[in-house]
């Protein structure tokens, strides 16, 4: 079987898809336009199993092998993947040498192939490289480094990826049990901005980028255009990257902004303000038609636990006791 560059992927919608299957060619052919091989190197009864949520621009999927295999595969030049073993494989081997301790992989266009002796398990976040590339240099203010952009393991922090990790894997087991959440596009960008920081976050550990800070009244009026676009439109969710935008800013600048500017983050008062908002509407809502669930997830609230108390600690009392107080009928 001749291996051939594959095709860009593309995700119109917004979907959860998984399988366990002892068929290599069934797991091959399952994982669109990556073109993927794979060829059971130690014996025992191969089994794998993928995980996958698409969220437009990114896509993280996790895959599981238990016995020792060769994998190879020629992506598209716009699929960018970065990848993290979870699981202890020995000798494990990526792009023909042995990955060290504490490494991101990164398969970004052209062959890469991966070889293990014992059980492989990884997880991945897979970005539209066009679109990673913008926002990155939207939230450091700085070009994107061109060793990010070659298929290699690259040596990080362990803690950074830890936190990589064990993020994806949250995110995926979020929409995995409720996928119902990526109907709301709100959340799903919410979701999309949460991997892009996480990668950020553990690729600066291999490459530092260094952020230059800007004079204060630039941050001034960067945080109160901030402030401005929120109010209009803070139940769409804005990314990082659409802030550092609107307000000319790096990600670290318009945190710097923010802290001078009101002494919370701009993560935290755009929470606020959806909060605000939930308020708002629950006041306005009938309380035998409306569902306080609908309402949250129409401001970005993915995580109902949390953002009941939230929305008691800020208001002094449940969501509930709102909209019940409700007048209108």
């Amino acid at each position: 079987m001749e291996i051939h560059q594959a095709v860009p992927y593309t995700t119109t919608d917004s979907i959860v898809r998984e399988i366990s299957t002892s068929d290599v060619d069934e797991l091959s052919q399952f994982q669109l336009h990556k073109n993927r091989r794979y060829t059971q190197l130690q014996p025992g009864k191969l089994n794998g199993e993928y995980l996958e949520a698409n969220l437009g621009d990114v896509q993280i999927f996790r895959e599981n092998l238990n016995a020792g295999a060769l994998i190879e595969a020629a992506p598209a030049s716009t699929f960018l993947p970065f990848a993290a073993v979870i699981s202890n494989a020995d000798n494990f081997n990526y792009c023909g040498k042995q990955r060290g301790k504490n490494t991101i992989l990164q398969a970004t266009g052209g062959f890469w192939d991966a070889s293990f002796k014992q059980h492989l398990k990884f997880i991945v976040a897979a970005f539209d490289r066009e679109t990673f590339c913008r926002n990155i240099e939207l939230l450091t203010g700085e070009e994107i480094p061109n060793i990010w952009l070659i298929s290699k393991a690259s040596l990080t922090e362990p803690s950074s990826l830890k936190n990589y990790a064990d993020g994806l894997e949250s995110i995926l087991t979020t929409v995995q049990n409720s996928p119902e959440i990526l109907k709301k596009e709100n959340a799903q960008r919410m979701l999309a901005d949460s991997i892009l920081r996480l990668t950020l976050a553990v690729l600066t550990k291999t490459t530092p980028i260094n952020e230059q800070q800007v004079n204060q009244s630039n941050r001034v009026k960067g945080v109160r255009l901030v402030i401005d676009y929120l109010h209009h439109y803070a139940a769409q969710v804005p990314t990082i990257p659409e802030l550092c935008n609107i307000a000319q800013l790096s990600e670290r600048n318009l945190q710097y902004a923010f802290k001078e500017y009101l002494g919370i983050t701009p993560i935290r008062y755009l929470r606020l303000v959806r909060l605000n908002g939930v308020k708002r509407d629950l006041v306005l809502a009938h309380p035998k038609k409306d569902r306080i669930v609908d309402i949250a997830l129409n401001w970005g609230f993915i995580e109902l636990g949390r953002f009941a108390g939230e929305y008691r600690q800020l208001f002094q009392e449940l969501p509930s006791v709102t909209l019940n107080n409700n007048t209108m009928v």
